[in-house]
């Protein structure tokens, strides 16, 4: 299983972990120092999750194009995107929970917030769903990357075994073959009714705001951006008050 479980093999982890913190730079940028970044041009990561691919993604791309600025896209995992970013290897990751600029010094929020999210706990259906789940000591839980960065909490402070992945769609796998009878994955509120159809019951964890973030080396692009992702969000609801009518 792909996975660090807390409590238990951590320790056996921790060289795969490190290698794979270690080598994105060379991945993303085989043939040239980042000394030669384009600025007309941005690397732009993401987490692969069906809204970020649906309305995140091209929502960011026409902001970047209003302001004049072509985007490339790269896939990175919750931890390694966030290590690029912070690290100047990308300039850019579509959207992260706001507590991220909490323990990367180097990445900056770019408002307004694109929407509120949440860390629901996802339930096979005929297992108790609360709360409590998440420090019962004989309870394993898939879950995202960065889960205990998004509820600002450390894995000993946790009963549970927790099991990490960086896939969303391989966290509600997990749970849908029932390999695991709970998990935890992000939600931004519109794709509930996913997790209504696959028979899943949830809650919600904790609460963020959901925020573009950049690196500060591009400080200076932080007013355009930001009005032109107000005007794309405006669009966008526009868009969407047709649609429904």
């Amino acid at each position: 299983m792909p996975a660090r479980a807390f409590k238990t093999t951590y320790a056996k982890s921790a060289v795969s972990v490190c290698l794979a913190l270690l080598g994105p730079a060379i991945a993303l940028f085989p043939n040239s120092g980042y000394a030669d970044h384009d600025d007309a041009h941005f690397v732009v990561g993401y987490i692969n999750h069906p809204q970020v691919n649906k309305f995140y993604k091209p929502l960011i791309e026409r902001a970047y194009k209003q302001i004049g600025i072509s985007v490339t896209f790269e896939k990175v995992g919750g931890m390694r995107g966030l290590k690029l970013l912070n690290e100047g290897m990308t300039d850019a990751d579509v959207i992260r929970y706001d507590v991220v600029i909490k323990d990367n010094s180097n990445v900056i929020a770019i408002e307004p917030q694109l929407s509120i999210g949440a860390s629901f706990l996802l339930c096979v259906p005929d297992v108790p769903c609360n709360k409590d789940i998440i420090n019962k000591p004989d309870t394993g839980i898939a879950v995202t990357t960065r889960f205990f960065y998004n509820i600002e909490k450390q894995p000993s402070e946790l009963a549970a075994n927790f099991y990490e992945f960086d896939d969303f769609y391989h966290v509600v796998e997990l749970i849908k073959s029932e390999r695991f009878s709970y998990a935890i994955a992000p939600s931004d509120f519109s794709d509930l009714h996913v997790f209504e159809e696959l028979g899943f019951n949830y809650i919600p964890l904790v609460k963020h705001s959901l925020i573009h973030v950049i690196n500060k080396k591009h400080l200076n692009l932080q007013p355009a951006l930001s009005k032109a992702i107000e005007h794309q969000l405006a669009i966008s609801k526009v868009n969407n008050a047709e649609s429904a009518k």
